[in-house]
């Protein structure tokens, strides 16, 4: 826009809209109204509603075990609920996949499975057990696994959810009283304070961190120091 003598937003504010259009079309014409308080881009206030969540990483080190797996799984299924639960949502089908990495020399496997579930549901303990269950459908023995996903669909939200004929509510009730106890202890402490089992303790598939940018602001003993 220089040639036509606009170098900052201030010259493109006091722009002819009939030139502005004619050289560069409707959209920056909108722009230049916009920036003279006359609005053309409407602001979207409702917030689509998720599709489907998904939460996968690459391993740090190749994965063969399928204990090593079921710890990879849960930690996503456990994510993967917890972002659920924020957006007050329900799935109703658990997707699974695992997989070697392509640039591997062995053949490459990508296994990969989903289930639909009796009813919708936000529980941690359900998305994991039933994520377990398909990557028992999946694991191969003899591939050094590179990546493990768990994927949540056919979200809906909570009054839109079609309950179970034969579910208690008595039993729905106390699953959500968990579910919103342990989010409480979680969020107030710090993530994976309270966790399920199947999660183990040492996570030989995390992804490396080793160059990852210090947390100043966030942990006392990552703060820089001065001698």
């Amino acid at each position: 826009m220089n040639p036509l003598g606009v170098y900052d937003v201030l010259r493109l504010k006091r722009a002819d809209t009939k030139r502005i259009r004619d050289s560069f079309g409707v959209l920056l014409e909108r722009t230049v109204k916009e920036l003279n308080g006359e609005s053309w881009l409407g602001l979207d206030e409702t917030v689509a509603e998720a599709k489907q969540v998904m939460r996968s990483r690459s391993f740090g080190a190749r994965v063969n075990s399928l204990q090593d797996l079921e710890q990879a799984v849960t930690y996503h299924a456990t994510n993967a609920g917890e972002r659920l639960r924020k957006q007050g949502l329900y799935t109703n089908a658990v997707y699974v996949f695992i997989q070697n990495s392509p640039f591997d020399e062995a053949d490459y496997y990508c296994g990969s499975r989903m289930v639909a579930l009796p009813s919708a549901t936000d529980c941690t303990l359900q998305i994991a057990k039933a994520a377990i269950w398909l990557l028992k459908k999946v694991y191969k023995q003899g591939i050094y696994y590179q990546k493990a996903g768990v994927m949540l669909m056919e979200l809906v939200p909570e009054g839109g959810q079609q309950t179970d004929l034969f579910s208690h509510d008595a039993s729905d009730t106390k699953k959500s009283n968990l579910m919103a106890t342990l989010d409480s202890i979680n969020n107030k402490y710090s993530k994976g304070t309270i966790k399920l089992a199947s999660e183990g303790t040492e996570k030989v598939w995390a992804m490396r961190r080793s160059y990852k940018s210090p947390n100043y602001t966030g942990d006392w003993d990552e703060l820089p120091l001065v001698k």
